[in-house]
C-alpha cells in the first residue's frame, strides 16, 4: 500500500473517538489511501506499517500534558522516530516509536511515519465528540492529507 491512516481511540469515550471520525473523514475523500480503526496500538500493527511505501499518519486524542493545559481541540503533530527493538518490549499495547522500530526490526523496512494528536477534554462515557474537538476535524483532516503528501 502507498499511505496509511490509523485512527484509535475509543469511539465509546467521547472525546478520544477523534481518532475514528478523522479516519472516516480521510476515507471519505481519500479512496486511495489505506485507513484503519482501532481500540489501541498493538505489536501486529508493525507488519502494516513495513508494506507501507509512501507515509503513514496516526491520529489519536491526548489529555494535555503542558501546565497550563492546551485548550480541547488544539492540534499536534509530530514525526515519529523508530525506537530500538528491544526482547522486553512487546506488549498488549506499545508506543508510535516502538511500533516503528519493532518494523525495521522484524520486516527490514519502516516508512516515515507521523503523529497526529488532538487534544481531547471529554472522555467521559457517550458516542460522538465534543464541540471544541468537532470543530477541530476539518483542521486535522487538511493536516492529514499534507502529511501523506510529504516526499521526503
Amino acid at each position: 500500500m502507498v499511505n496509511l491512516v490509523i485512527g484509535y481511540g475509543n469511539p465509546l469515550r467521547r472525546d478520544d473517538g477523534a481518532g475514528w471520525r478523522v479516519a472516516d473523514l480521510v476515507a471519505a475523500r481519500r479512496p486511495d489511501v489505506a485507513v484503519r480503526q482501532l481500540h489501541q496500538l498493538v505489536p501486529e500493527v508493525a507488519q502494516w506499517l513495513s508494506e507501507v511505501e509512501g507515509v503513514v499518519v496516526l491520529v489519536d486524542t491526548a489529555v494535555s500534558t503542558l501546565n497550563p493545559p492546551e485548550p480541547p481541540g488544539t492540534i499536534q503533530c509530530q514525526e515519529v522516530l523508530p525506537e530500538p527493538l528491544q526482547p522486553s518490549a512487546f506488549s498488549h499495547h506499545v508506543s508510535t516509536a516502538l511500533l516503528l522500530g519493532m518494523a525495521h526490526g522484524l520486516y527490514g523496512r519502516a516508512p516515515r511515519v507521523f503523529l497526529v494528536t488532538i487534544v481531547g477534554g471529554d472522555f467521559g462515557y457517550g458516542e460522538g465528540v465534543s464541540t471544541a474537538v468537532e470543530n477541530a476535524l476539518p483542521q486535522v483532516v487538511e493536516q492529514v492529507e499534507k502529511l501523506l503528501n510529504k516526499k521526503e
